[in-house]
């Protein structure tokens, strides 16, 4: 049986990464969470390289766009795909996230097959 795929999902907001876990777990997948992106670049500074790194947009300190340019420095992530997942449906976040070079930008309230599907898609394509 082949591993689980990882998933790294970054949020401030706790019930939202609660929530989400569940969720991908109940589809396959073992989930790290982490409630800001200090806390995942730590976490990806020592530990297993994920499949997929998913992030909310709206964080304090370091928001969605802060951490993919951080995470994307490290050439070990570059070709890891990274999603915003975001309650800001805004077209002109959705381009800069599409001009720095963000695999999906997903907006919540989150459709879990959907998202299920993207990250199939993506990780097939590594």
């Amino acid at each position: 049986m082949p591993a689980q795929p990882k998933v790294l999902y970054i949020d401030d907001e706790k019930t939202s990464l609660d929530v989400l876990k569940f969720g991908l777990e109940d589809k396959g997948y073992a989930v790290s969470t982490f409630l800001s992106g200090q806390e995942a670049l730590d976490h990806l500074s020592k530990d297993e390289i994920p499949d997929v790194i998913i992030a909310d947009l709206r964080m304090s300190p370091m928001n969605g766009f802060e951490l993919y340019e951080q995470v994307k420095k490290n050439n070990k992530f570059i070709n890891i795909p990274f999603f915003f997942l975001t309650g800001m449906d805004d077209h002109l976040a959705q381009k800069y996230g599409q001009t720095l070079g963000v695999d999906a930008y997903v907006t919540k309230p989150v459709d879990l097959d959907n998202l299920d599907a993207i990250i199939r898609r993506k990780i097939s394509k590594k």
